[in-house]
């Protein structure tokens, strides 16, 4: 391992793990922007300027190449709240470059709401667009994902679009929304400190071999704005800390990738929720002002059909383009997706529903999808959707949807609900059926749970467990129900006001009032209780203790009761104070399914006896001595004198010599083997005569 140790730090010593590269003195802003991110003849660029840390000797403005790495662009710029140079990987440090007096940016301020800035770089140019729209790529990269500095802290960035009658709005958004590409905006989150968000837009934390050297990045997005051709327009790409000076952050550009182009419109796809449908017809518009030529392509063969149209209608499927050529060196692009699918159908009327209001609330929770498989038919439902509203003016907007279909809350005794089916936001048919909240008078004896007792090998033992709702079957129809309550659950030939079970699980039954025609259901848990599969008795004492203790052991997956001689069972396994003799353990489980019992011996010896001829404590030996293992009992009297030897279950009769023996006590000591060991106990009784 130390070899291997070795060769890693030589190599990584060598450079084997490839990181980006960043120059931050060779180029002008105009070169960064005209050669690197513009790299197009559809746009005039002018005005260019910058600002970052110099007066600090910080340069926070460079270009990157991604120098083999796995980092998603080639090359373009940076822009950091500190020495770009820094962003060099790998991820080995925190960087910290910045300082309170490198001053931060009042327009950044401004649009994204934020206090408190500091270490501000940006690049700002003019220009003055061909096509109707602009667009770029990025990604955001900070040591501020790291701790829980992504909870509070938020280093902030804009790409703030200016148009000529001077109205400004940021390009740097989350997609569909407002909120700035930040920190706080985009984070992982941190376990007890903050939730993650936008999780979807977060790429990954970086690590000892990563490209760059900020601790975590986001995913690539893209910036758009439709633009007006000919109109002047000014760009500013700022960046700045939030809250505090310490701790970089960065933002990538990709190079070439500020492009201006026609827009076509969003991809209309099952995929993106907004397909076409067969029969309709879109109007695919690229027309802009200055436009020498367009090219039209479906699936990137050209359709000379449509050479020099501005507009075109399609009704079929494929990908569309277009050129749309301003000059010779000025071909502006765009292009979507067209999906086009048969309309969907209603296939079946949904069915009125009546519900029962059970507990007098008022209310019931309902499931409003059985109507969901009446309407889909033998569609698609990968394809088409069916959603439920409580107005046609939502459902044609398709808009406010009931949330949950599957739980609503039913308040009122009537209501109406709309139904539709589509595939996302395209064509699409609407039908309407009728909710009621129907009262009874209603008693159920249906417990909550059951047992279902087993025994020691997983086998069901009787009775098995009658979920019985107590309800008659000439006011109720029965319908069980083994998991959720849906079609392949239920449970065949099952119709009965009761139901036997023979496996653990959830058991539904939907109930249905034959005269109102209202439908509701009960739940029951069927729940095993195991017998034990070890059963065994333990002596904890001593053979001849004064206490005698043992513990009654149980093994299985249940909870288990305990008891001696018939007494009551106790959750306690252990039992002291036993006397000398046969006894009875007893094991149940905890719902008392079935009872287990062992008998054992208490072994001891009597403290007297008296060899008279009365069939009464005539002989003297150890009681229940069968239960030692090579016993070997020797009796003396007072001075030590030996009186007898007994093995096995041998008794003395009071005798020595042939002669009776005197009444008085004598000492005895019994030799036995346990666990292993020989052991050895001394003790005394009388003799009485």
């Amino acid at each position: 391992m130390k070899q291997l140790g070795f060769l890693a730090m030589l190599l990584s010593s060598f450079g084997l793990w490839a990181q980006i590269r960043v120059d931050d003195t060779t180029y002008s802003v105009e070169e960064l922007v005209r050669d690197i991110l513009v790299d197009s003849n559809c746009a005039e660029t002018s005005n260019y300027s910058s600002k970052t840390g110099s007066a600090e000797g910080l340069n926070g403005i460079g270009y990157f190449q991604a120098n083999g790495t796995d980092f998603p662009y080639e090359e373009g710029i940076v822009l950091s709240t500190g020495r770009a140079k820094l962003a060099e990987g790998p991820n080995v440090d925190i960087h910290d470059s910045g300082s309170e007096t490198w001053a931060g940016d009042d327009d950044l301020r401004a649009i994204t709401n934020s206090d408190a800035l500091y270490n501000a770089s940006y690049i700002q140019f003019d220009f003055v667009p061909y096509a109707d729209r602009i667009t770029f790529n990025f990604l955001f990269a900070s040591e501020e994902y790291q701790e829980n500095f992504q909870c509070v802290f938020g280093d902030v960035f804009a790409f703030i679009l200016t148009d000529s009658k001077g109205v400004s709005k940021n390009l740097a958004v989350i997609p569909n929304s407002e909120l700035p590409v930040r920190v706080t905006t985009i984070r992982p989150g941190v376990n007890e400190e903050c939730l993650p968000r936008n999780l979807e837009y977060f790429d990954k934390i970086n690590d000892e071999n990563s490209a760059i050297s900020f601790h975590g990045q986001t995913k690539s997005f893209t910036a758009e704005s439709k633009v007006v051709p000919g109109d002047a327009y000014n760009i500013k790409l700022v960046i700045a800390d939030n809250r505090d000076s310490q701790v970089d952050s960065a933002v990538f550009l990709e190079a070439g990738s500020f492009t201006l182009g026609a827009d076509l419109g969003e991809n209309r796809t099952v995929e993106d929720g907004n397909p076409m449908c067969i029969g309709e017809t879109i109007v695919l518009d690229a027309t802009a002002q200055g436009v020498s030529d367009y090219r039209w392509y479906k699936d990137e063969v050209e359709r000379v059909e449509w050479a020099g149209l501005s507009k075109v209608d399609v009704a079929e499927s494929g990908k569309f383009s277009v050129d749309v050529g301003f000059s010779t060196s000025c071909v502006a692009n765009g292009g979507l997706t067209l999906e086009f699918i048969l309309p969907p159908q209603i296939m079946s009327p949904p069915v009125s529903l009546n519900f029962c209001d059970v507990d007098a609330t008022g209310k019931q929770v309902v499931d409003l999808t059985v109507n969901s498989e009446l309407i889909l038919g033998g569609q698609d439902p990968k394809i088409y959707q069916v959603t439920y509203y409580l107005s046609e003016e939502d459902a044609r907007a398709f808009k406010n949807a009931i949330g949950n279909p599957t739980a609503y809350e039913l308040s009122n005794a009537s209501e109406t609900v709309f139904v539709r089916i589509s595939s996302g936001n395209s064509c699409y048919e609407i039908a309407t059926f009728e909710l009621k909240l129907l009262g009874i008078d209603f008693r159920s004896e249906l417990q909550e749970e059951y047992v279902l007792c087993l025994g020691a090998d997983g086998e069901t033992l009787e009775p098995l467990p009658v979920l019985d709702t107590g309800l008659s079957t000439s006011v109720y129809s029965f319908a069980w129900y083994r998991g959720e309550l849906s079609p392949e659950n239920k449970i065949a030939d099952a119709s009965d006001a009761s139901f036997t079970a023979s496996e653990a699980g959830t058991y539904i039954v939907q109930l249905q009032n034959m005269e109102l025609g209202c439908e509701f259901s009960l739940a029951a848990r069927v729940f095993v209780s195991p017998r034990a599969k070890v059963f065994e008795i333990d002596f904890v004492s001593d053979p001849f203790a004064e206490n005698t203790t043992i513990d009654i052991v149980a093994e299985g997956d249940g909870n288990y009761l305990y008891s001696v001689d018939g007494l009551d069972f106790t959750s306690v396994n252990r039992f002291e104070g036993l006397s000398a003799g046969e006894h009875t353990a007893y094991i149940t489980d905890a719902y008392k399914c079935s009872v287990l019992s062992k008998k054992f011996m208490v072994v001891d010896f009597p403290r007297f006896f008296s060899p008279n001829g009365d069939g009464v404590n005539d002989t003297w030996s150890i009681i229940n001595v069968p239960q030692m293992e090579n016993p070997e009992v020797t009796i003396y009297n007072q001075y030590g004198m030996l009186m007898r030897q007994l093995s096995g279950n041998l008794a003395w009769d009071g005798t020595f010599n042939g002669g009776a023996a005197p009444s008085n006590d004598y000492w005895f000591r019994i030799e036995y083997t346990k666990d292993g060991e020989r052991k050895e106990f001394k003790s005394h009784f009388s003799l009485k005569r």
